[in-house]
């Protein structure tokens, strides 16, 4: 079951990986006192917050998606063997990056950090600043494994999952909102309104759940997909336009990940239907996607110790940065590619035995 691969989400992930990358450059180059890129208005609102939430998206659509095929298919869904099969799959990773970031960089984490990153909390712990600041984009982790404590026990109890899962995209967005807003006229505490917020905002279950929306969709050939692919120039905009908005620095005060959760989802349920859209998949594309997952863990160990050791040392603006960029990339891919092969494919291995 989970070798239901469908075209352009692979590129998507690795788009989403190098975005991360790039922007966590810029964020290290400006931490760390050199010219960068975040001193322009437009590259606020283009940083990778906004890939993290097409990951959400991403996953939320896949994992859904496998665990409907598998119902469809068998008649259940194995609680056990989905649990397995998300444990093998992302927990050797996240428990090697916490162990090597910390045998490698200088690093005395609280124990509230501790307990909390450990027990699959990193969200919860960086939104009580406790995160674990040597790899904070473990929170994002979290994110997901948390969201896929209860989603499986709703796919599997409920036959219309196209109705729950709009109910908590729409209830989950509008909750804290609806939180801040009665705290703000009986108990206007800003310590307390300002944890809910980083909290909220660390806990983007509801973007997760609009993948999983599109997935009911495509599991049921709902005739909104015909609607959406009946003008080619139609589907071709709304394909492209949540990444033409993002790279444009597009930019609401209020439901901004909201926005692009919809966008993102869309576009994937196009792309993966249409077979009039191009194919954005090729080798190159396909490699970065196999290996998003190292991408987006690995690099931020790699920026640590390159300018925390100050191993790049050059004044000249134009040679560090071609250097900054060439060994984070090169280092990054390497490592993500050994990582795939010789650290998560063992583990790849075992998973499969849970497929059903």
């Amino acid at each position: 079951m989970d070798r239901y691969h469908l075209k352009g989400l692979d590129t998507y992930r690795g788009i989403a990986a190098l975005i991360v990358l790039f922007c966590h450059i810029e964020l290290f180059k400006d931490q760390f006192g050199y010219d960068n890129l975040l001193k322009h208005a437009f590259y606020k609102y283009t940083g990778g917050h906004t890939a993290v939430i097409l990951f959400f998206v991403l996953s939320g659509f896949l994992i859904t998606l496998l665990l409907l095929n598998g119902k469809n298919k068998f008649k259940k869904i194995s609680l056990k063997n989905f649990y397995l099969r998300r444990i093998f799959r992302v927990w050797p990773l996240y428990y090697l990056i916490i162990i090597v970031s910390y045998l490698l960089i200088d690093y005395s984490p609280s124990s509230s950090t501790i307990v909390l990153c450990l027990t699959i909390f990193p969200n919860i712990a960086h939104a009580l600043g406790a995160g674990w600041s040597i790899s904070p984009q473990i929170w994002s982790i979290g994110v997901e494994e948390q969201f896929y404590i209860a989603w499986p026990f709703l796919v599997k109890n409920n036959n219309n999952m196209f109705k729950v899962s709009l109910f908590i995209f729409v209830f989950l967005t509008i909750l804290p909102h609806g939180l801040l807003f009665t705290l703000n006229r009986i108990y206007p505490d800003p310590t307390l309104m300002t944890l809910i917020n980083k909290i909220f905002f660390g806990t983007k279950f509801n973007c997760m759940a609009f993948g999983g929306f599109v997935a009911v969709i495509y599991n049921e050939k709902k005739s909104f997909i015909n609607l959406l692919n009946r003008n080619i120039f139609i589907s071709y905009s709304l394909t492209i336009l949540p990444f033409f908005l993002w790279l444009s620095g597009y930019h609401l005060n209020l439901f901004q990940d909201e926005l692009y959760s919809v966008l993102f989802a869309i576009s994937i349920l196009i792309l993966t239907t249409n077979t009039k859209i191009i194919n954005i998949d090729n080798p190159i594309s396909k490699y970065f996607g196999k290996i998003s997952y190292g991408i987006y863990m690995y690099h931020w160990i790699i920026l640590e110790l390159l300018f925390r050791n100050k191993i790049l040392n050059i004044e000249n603006n134009q040679i560090f940065n071609i250097s900054i960029y060439s060994i984070t990339i090169g280092l990054t891919l390497s490592i993500s590619t050994f990582s795939y092969y010789f650290i998560e494919k063992p583990f790849l291995k075992i998973k499969e035995k849970y497929s059903r």
